[in-house]
């Protein structure tokens, strides 16, 4: 998969049929902002990129991680229900998720803590500026619990 910063990449590949990109910058600062402010929180790394496989555009996505938890935010083209391939949209989903690393001695990889609901958007600018609130979802669901609330167990 090949990976473009979104302020480097072209909007167009993900939203063909978008006329004038400049009208997602601003959505596209808030996204930016969001995933920097998660992960300013938890001393972590963040980033937002355009996603390409090799048969078309199929993301943009980004994460917010640091040794606590971290948030994962897509937004996904349509795919093809045979094949699986990526294609032109729109409508395009939305998925954000907060996950912490399991917390077993036998460490099973990473468990959900929080996920918002998948929804699909028609619209550029509303699939975007709803993945920056998805985000910012993430980080309030976050701070209102306590770090102990995070923890997973395997067997829970």
């Amino acid at each position: 998969m090949q990976t473009t910063r979104w302020d480097e990449g072209d909007p167009r590949r993900l939203f063909p049929g978008l006329d004038d990109p400049s009208v997602l910058l601003p959505p596209l600062r808030g996204a930016a902002e969001a995933l920097r402010a998660f992960a300013e929180r938890f001393d972590g790394a963040w980033q937002l990129t355009w996603d390409e496989v090799p048969l078309g555009p199929s993301a943009l996505s980004g994460y917010a991680e640091g040794p606590g938890p971290w948030c994962e935010a897509e937004l996904w083209a349509p795919r093809d229900p045979v094949e699986w391939t990526p294609l032109p949209g729109p409508p395009w989903e939305l998925g954000v998720r907060v996950c912490v690393r399991c917390a077993e001695p036998d460490d099973c990889g990473a468990h959900y803590v929080h996920e918002l609901d998948e929804r699909t958007f028609d619209d550029p600018v509303a699939a975007v500026t709803a993945l920056g609130a998805g985000v910012r979802w993430a980080l309030e669901r976050v701070l209102a619990e306590p770090p102990e609330a995070w923890v997973r167990h395997a067997r829970h």
